[in-house]
């Protein structure tokens, strides 16, 4: 079973435009749709694609918690929500603009010592084999150090944790040893202070990633494709297929679905990126997060990882 935990969910409203926004003017939108948001989520979606027992955790409020109640379960995607009295779900605004994305987020829900005290234990229910994604922004008042408390409880139980987060967050988990962590390139920037503009100057980083905890390193690198720092010492990298991009929202998480598929199938560390290029590469491709034949017709056009020296 693999648990996704989505501290700060949203619905996603994302407009596209035809011509450029104008500010302090009204502009018209050419299309638009209401999603379900949030990385953990997205990740489940794609889990969920690809055949895998997954199960979303988070926290619903109000009128937006129900709509993302009711989407998820149209999904057949199994959820076990937190109820938030008194607040709502933030509603993230996205203009899509001949290819790019503005993002408006929402800063979402406030939580308590006792709500996380309830997410803790339904998170115990998990041991030995499972896996839980903890992923995104934290809500409202959490401590920075949430997602490294939270695999402090647990990690007694044997679970294995992915963990997708940036800046303090990020480098509060290292010292947990998670199973994996997946940075993107302005995060690894970030977290190190340091301009990284390719893989050759990421190499050095990812490294360290794993010298400070991580036991594997997933680093995605946009369309220079990604980088795997694998536990057993192998490093891999596979370069992004060339095709129009209509979305990146959400190609991130959905690498890290695709890399999480090939651990419960027991594929190898190589075969495990290959499937997370195929995977985040759909979506990228897609109006929205990929399905399953995307995916799989993507994944037979990719070649084997090229194995890099340390």
């Amino acid at each position: 079973m693999i648990a996704t935990v989505t501290l700060n969910p949203a619905m996603d409203y994302t407009a596209a435009i035809n011509s450029p926004l104008c500010k302090g003017a009204v502009n018209r939108t050419a299309a638009a749709r209401m999603t379900a948001g949030g990385k953990g989520i997205n990740v489940s979606y794609i889990l969920h694609q690809l055949g895998e027992d997954t199960r979303i955790y988070g926290f619903a409020a109000g009128a937006v918690g129900a709509m993302l109640r009711q989407e998820i379960s149209q999904w057949g995607i199994e959820a076990d929500w937190i109820e938030l009295h008194g607040q709502n779900n933030r509603i993230n605004l996205k203009i899509e603009e001949h290819g790019i994305v503005t993002e408006l987020n929402g800063s979402g829900v406030s939580i308590s010592a006792d709500t996380i005290c309830q997410l803790v234990e339904k998170l115990s229910l998990f041991g030995d084999s499972d896996l839980i994604v903890l992923a995104g922004s934290l809500p409202s008042g959490a401590p920075v150090t949430l997602y490294a408390d939270l695999m402090a409880k647990l990690r007694t139980r044997g679970v294995r944790f992915a963990v997708d987060a940036a800046g303090e967050a990020l480098h509060a988990v290292l010292g947990c040893q998670p199973f994996l962590i997946k940075p993107n390139l302005p995060e690894l920037c970030e977290l190190f202070r340091a301009d990284i503009s390719s893989v050759e100057a990421a190499i050095p980083y990812g490294i360290r990633l794993q010298e400070m905890g991580a036991r594997n390193v997933l680093l995605s690198m946009g369309e220079e494709g990604a980088v795997l720092f694998s536990e057993a010492n192998g490093m891999f990298r596979l370069d992004a297929p060339h095709a129009k991009v209509c979305n990146t929202v959400g190609a991130g998480d959905s690498m890290l679905g695709g890399f999480l598929s090939g651990i419960v199938r027991g594929l190898s560390p190589a075969e495990c990126l290959r499937l997370a290029v195929a995977s985040g590469s759909a979506t990228a491709f897609a109006p929205w997060l990929a399905d399953r034949d995307a995916i799989l017709a993507l994944l037979e056009t990719l070649p084997e990882p090229k194995r890099l020296e340390r």
